[in-house]
């Protein structure tokens, strides 16, 4: 977790993750396309280096460029959030024997997710050592004004709706 921290800049803030075995899902804020690209390569070098050190190994380690989407109505934005922290729910539980009922997945932030239902937040998302920071107004609250919140059993749609 380590390596999204460091991530983390003025102009590229990682807003919420999930990790999975062979690939990872972010919602980030960039304040234009030039910083996107710029957090994604800092945010993708920095992975790699912590995974060629866990396995002990060289080369290359994202295979390819990240895929992004704009997030353009609330209703995309609580997707998204379900879709991000509920992703284990759509793969196997083999490889993630951490997994909890009515918990947050632990390769996620949704124990900084302030809009689960009937569950607060472990630490607040921006708080010292905390590993996402604060979102901004969409991502906070404004999803909150019009749909309910997420349940932690709430399984996400398609990929393609994700």
């Amino acid at each position: 977790m380590d390596c999204i921290r460091a991530a983390q800049r003025r102009d590229f803030r990682i807003i919420h993750y999930s990790i999975q075995a062979d690939h990872l899902h972010l919602i980030v804020e960039a304040d234009d396309r030039k910083a996107l690209a710029n957090g994604m390569k800092g945010c993708s070098g920095r992975v790699a280096l912590v995974l060629d050190a866990l396995w002990r190994r060289r080369g290359k380690v994202i295979r390819e460029r990240f895929r992004d989407r704009v997030l353009k109505t609330l209703d995309e934005v609580r997707n998204a959030l379900k879709c991000v922290l509920n992703n284990h729910l759509e793969h196997s539980v083999q490889w993630n024997p951490c997994s909890r009922p009515n918990e947050p997945d632990v390769f996620s932030s949704g124990r900084y997710f302030d809009g689960w239902l009937g569950r607060a937040p472990d630490r607040a998302a921006g708080a010292e050592g905390a590993v996402v920071v604060e979102g901004g107004w969409e991502l906070r609250q404004g999803w909150k004004r019009h749909y309910r919140a997420i349940g932690l059993a709430e399984v996400p749609g398609s990929l393609a709706s994700c």
